[in-house]
């Protein structure tokens, strides 16, 4: 009899532990998920964050200005292309230091914001600084710039931003912009698009 409990106990502390061990083995492993969604979840609010800070970026720089820097550039650029020495010889103007300097500026100013055919097509289809290239003297602001991530694709943001336009004489006015955004890498743009309905250039046509 004797040997029996002994036997009973010593079978019953094995089941025990194994038992023991299958709790933490499963708690092992549910805290192991948590922690994997948690760091899936911290990882795509980090590639988002990063994408709005890229896009807020660009939208501030656009509609920020008129940037000065880059009006002049471009008139020193215009006059050397309309110039002798290029006028007849686009090839030659391109490598001109006044079209080169262009070009290292707009790079400067927005390449790091974008994949490289993001940035490419920015450029030459957007194309950048289009609010600063008018004649008078004016002033543009943005403001409340509101970036909202895709839930159903994470690399698709919309977004919303004011402008506010203010001309020679201190009179103002207010554009608003809605547009969208494809960020393929974290913290870079591969195609942006904003619009309101092409009111600020028609106003900045104007005022010219």
């Amino acid at each position: 009899m004797y040997c029996t409990k002994n036997s009973e106990h010593v079978i019953m502390k094995k089941a025990i532990g194994i038992l023991f061990l299958i709790f933490t083995s499963l708690l092992i492993v549910g805290c192991s998920a948590d922690s994997a969604t948690e760091d899936n979840q911290a990882e795509a609010e980090k590639t988002a964050d990063k994408s709005e800070q890229a896009i807020r970026a660009v939208i501030e720089k656009e509609f920020n200005g008129p940037d000065e820097k880059y009006k002049a550039l471009w008139g020193a650029m215009a006059e050397a292309q309309t110039s002798d020495k290029y006028i007849d010889d686009y090839e030659a103007f391109l490598e001109s230091p006044e079209y080169q300097e262009l070009m290292s500026y707009t790079e400067e100013t927005y390449a790091s914001y974008f994949t490289e055919n993001g940035y490419d097509n920015f450029i030459n289809q957007a194309p950048a600084f289009m609010y600063s290239s008018f004649d008078g003297d004016y002033n543009l602001n943005t403001s409340t710039i509101e970036i909202a991530q895709s839930e159903n694709e994470t690399t698709l943001y919309d977004f919303t931003f004011q402008v506010e336009y203010t001309d020679e004489n201190g009179d103002s006015s207010q554009f608003n912009f809605e547009g969208n955004a494809i960020a393929p890498e974290k913290g870079k743009i591969g195609e942006i698009e904003y619009s309101d309905g092409d009111e600020l250039l028609q106003e900045l046509r104007n005022n010219e």
